[in-house]
């Protein structure tokens, strides 16, 4: 009887341990979600730091936590997510500068040159969208966005690199095919360090 009741006794305090665990991890979720967002992300907890990153977001105004968890959720191809966080973040009136600044605090993404902050985050959109493109004009509206965020002198790392290797990774000829069209009559320096290269390899595909 005396065992029983210690087991009682010491599953009941597992428990209330448990409860009170839990409840506490709740409230940081609502109080300190910046403070979570970087615990999960240290745990490897990708998506659910980049949720968290969005509830900052609607918490304090953090337009780098809204751009984080963008960018979460298209690496982890979240797409609809990604879309959504993606069109609250470009529509919003700081965006612009908010990538001239990242530029200034970081220097140049990846140490390519011209590949800019604004650049990178809109590529990942363009790829966001290619991957839920369901009909041709859906696609054809994803390289007039991609290319409507690429300068003329194709800069490296522009968004069209970055959609062109999306649909060469899934050999999508047709696709590859609009790519091409856009890249031939756009406008694009040929000269450029990426284009040549880009151009053969949506060829290959094509030709394939």
């Amino acid at each position: 009887m005396k065992k029983r009741f210690v087991l009682k006794t010491i599953l009941a305090t597992v428990g209330v341990a448990l409860i009170l665990a839990i409840s506490a991890f709740g409230i940081a979720s609502l109080v300190a979600p910046l403070a979570m967002m970087d615990l999960t992300a240290s745990i490897g907890l990708k998506r659910i730091s980049g949720d968290y990153a969005y509830h900052e977001y609607e918490r304090s105004g953090s337009i780098a936590c809204l751009a984080r968890s963008f960018v979460v959720s298209a690496d982890l191809k979240y797409d609809r997510v990604a879309d959504e966080r993606f069109t609250v973040l470009y529509n919003l009136e700081g965006f612009n500068d908010f990538c001239t600044s990242q530029d200034e605090e970081i220097g140049t993404v990846d140490g390519v040159e011209g590949y800019t902050y604004r650049s990178y985050l809109c590529g990942l959109e363009a790829c966001v969208r290619y991957r839920l493109a369901k009909t041709q004009e859906q696609s054809a509206a994803v390289i007039t966005f991609a290319a409507g965020e690429t300068g003329k002198n194709f800069p490296q790392g522009n968004p069209i690199v970055q959609l062109a290797a999306e649909a060469t990774r899934a050999a999508d000829a047709p696709f590859c095919t609009l790519l091409i069209e856009e890249m031939e009559g756009g406008g694009y320096d040929a000269a450029s360090a990426d284009y040549s290269h880009i151009l053969s390899m949506l060829e290959e595909v094509v030709g394939a």
